[in-house]
């Protein structure tokens, strides 16, 4: 987990295995996430729009903060902590921009509408517990925190296929997978 300050003023702070490209202009400020999940807490300029690609999806922020997600087998995942942003996709010019403010989670499924729905401040604090070095689940199943663990440390949880279903809510370290499958395994007795 890094802490980028950018030129603008603006900061990034990047989770694991996460890709930047940065390109400013006089015109716009523009950042494609590459892969991984990036908090961005953008620096106000109106005469510059600050925009980020993941993908097909563009994300514009005059002055905000928000995470923007890409990670495998998962559509994009826009959460707004604070400001307003407008999400769109170039490539489908028939759809229409989706404007979401704070405590909204947007998310854009390859080949389908952007959907947006409200997220309650105490369940975006949890979304955003990588920030402080841990990772939260709620009712997610083993299968997915194992996968969750694989992004931070180079120990894998192997889980059981007859319980990779169970779910499980908690915060972990997320640099210790180890003691994650203790706690599951003690709670699944």
């Amino acid at each position: 987990i890094r802490e980028v300050v950018l030129a603008d003023g603006s900061v990034v702070f990047l989770n694991t295995d996460t890709r930047i490209q940065v390109r400013f202009t006089q015109a716009s400020r523009e950042i494609a996430l590459l892969c991984g999940e990036a908090l961005f807490d953008v620096a106000k300029n109106r005469q510059r729009p600050f925009i980020v690609s993941a993908g097909d999806t563009r994300v514009r922020a005059v002055g905000t903060a928000f995470t923007v997600s890409m990670l495998p087998k998962r559509p994009i995942e826009v959460l707004v902590k604070e400001g307003v942003v407008e999400l769109q996709r170039p490539s489908l010019p028939e759809d229409v921009p989706v404007r979401a403010s704070a405590n909204i989670k947007a998310l854009a499924p390859l080949d389908a509408p952007i959907v947006t729905m409200e997220m309650p401040e105490v369940r975006l604090d949890r979304n955003l517990a990588w920030q402080r070095g841990q990772i939260a689940f709620d009712n997610q199943t083993l299968e997915d925190a194992a996968t969750e663990f694989a992004r931070y440390s180079e120990v894998r949880v192997v889980v059981d296929p007859a319980i990779s279903g169970r779910t499980i809510t908690g915060l972990f370290a997320a640099n210790d997978p180890v003691a994650f499958a203790k706690a599951a395994a003690w709670v699944l007795k």
